[in-house]
């Protein structure tokens, strides 16, 4: 059996994709894409470019039908900004190591872990600068919400490296 086609409507002015058909929204949200509003799943740039990129997902935006990413791309250029590549390539590799991902924010996704913990991830980019006090930050934020913080960071040749952050405490001795 073939893989499934959706098919959405891309919102330029928000640069998000909206799925209606009740059976699509239904099996995508079951798989962890999207969020719910209404009756409809609300699809973010990346999972449109993963879907789009696997040709499951077909969108429309003001008549013009885009089943290939790079068209998409080239009409609606001011929508991929420049994290997006590298938020793209480890939303790809979560995916395809089967790992069950929710984007829940601006380079931040909710994972869930092969032994079913959750994680926090956040995607870096090597040579893009990160205040300690932002990481002290995201893991106190993952820490009141019992998940592993884990850091994802792409670097500029594309290769990925994944880091789990704990806090330690310092002792004298």
């Amino acid at each position: 059996m073939g893989l499934k086609t959706h098919y959405g409507l891309f919102d330029r002015g928000k640069c998000v994709v909206y799925i209606t058909g009740r059976r699509s929204v239904d099996e995508l949200d079951s798989k962890w894409f999207g969020r719910r509003e209404g009756g409809r799943l609300v699809l973010s740039l990346v999972e449109t470019a993963y879907l789009m990129l696997r040709k499951q997902l077909i969108v429309e935006c003001s008549g013009v039908e885009y089943s290939s990413l790079d068209d998409l791309m080239r009409d609606h250029y001011h929508c991929f900004k420049s994290m997006f590549w590298p938020y793209l390539t480890v939303y790809n590799d979560l995916r395809s190591r089967g790992r069950r991902v929710r984007v829940i924010g601006e380079e931040r996704f909710l994972v869930k872990h092969k032994d079913g913990s959750l994680r926090l991830l956040v995607v870096l980019e090597e040579k893009r600068l990160v205040k300690a006090s932002k990481l002290v930050e995201l893991l106190d934020q993952a820490r009141k919400n019992n998940l592993i913080l884990v850091l994802a960071i792409v670097s500029l040749q594309g290769d990925l490296t994944y880091y789990e952050v704990t806090s330690i405490e310092p002792r004298k001795t």
